[in-house]
């Protein structure tokens, strides 16, 4: 079966933007330039695990309305620092990285060429819980906000995916119903399932062959393009 819908939707960090390989190259980049890395006694690979564990649970909290903005952005380092036993200022480590890493233009494999090919056939949309004044930047450094119609952010809908309000958000703005659009994304739960209870076709994007209940799962981004006409 292959889909012809008036709209596609999809998500942004971990979908097309690389998030864990453009995060990983700053924190390393900014622990040498800050001469924090002799008194880490960690490998690179460790350091990085550690830094994921404590952003991934605060971006759960942040996504399920448990902490705002504010609070995920001055903790996320605090926590870093305490666990690795680094004695520095976190805050000015979280604004390096809040400046440098948006600029990072590392795509998932094929996502440029994937956007490129399925935007002269149908209208796309970045649907993103990321930061309104973050998420620009992303999109602009790898040369691809003129793929897209809009780019709808959390802080633009005024709610946060799985909430049914954001994609119907979104399906406002594309003047589509839900029969008529689909979504892509790698987040299971926010991408996937929350479109599906909308009645949104949903594509997950399951690079780590996790064991989900998705009705259409991909491995690669490449995929994409069997899956429409």
């Amino acid at each position: 079966m292959k889909f012809s819908p008036k709209a596609i939707f999809f998500d942004w960090d971990h979908t097309l933007w690389d998030h864990d390989l453009n995060a990983n190259e700053v924190i390393q980049e900014l622990l040498a330039e800050l001469s924090l890395l002799d008194a880490i006694s960690h490998s690179s690979a460790v350091i990085w695990k550690e830094f994921q564990r404590i952003n991934d649970a605060l971006w759960d909290d942040y996504q399920h309305g448990r902490i705002d903005q504010k609070t995920l952005r001055d903790t996320r380092f605090v926590r870093f620092f305490e666990v690795l036993g680094i004695q520095g200022d976190a805050n000015l480590f979280s604004d390096l990285y809040l400046e440098r890493t948006p600029r990072k233009t590392n795509l998932i494999p094929d996502a440029f060429q994937v956007i490129e090919t399925l935007s002269t056939k149908y209208p796309l949309y970045i649907l993103t819980n990321g930061f309104d004044d973050i998420q620009h930047v992303k999109i602009s450094g790898v040369g691809m906000t003129h793929f897209f119609e809009r780019i709808i952010t959390s802080e633009v809908a005024g709610c946060k995916k799985p909430a049914a309000q954001f994609f119907e958000f979104a399906l406002n703005m594309a003047n589509c119903l839900p029969s008529e659009v689909v979504m892509v994304g790698d987040h299971p739960i926010i991408d996937v399932q929350a479109a599906e209870a909308l009645g949104i076709t949903a594509v997950h994007l399951n690079f780590r062959a996790e064991e989900v209940n998705a009705k259409i799962q991909i491995a690669q981004l490449a995929e994409l393009l069997d899956l429409f006409e």
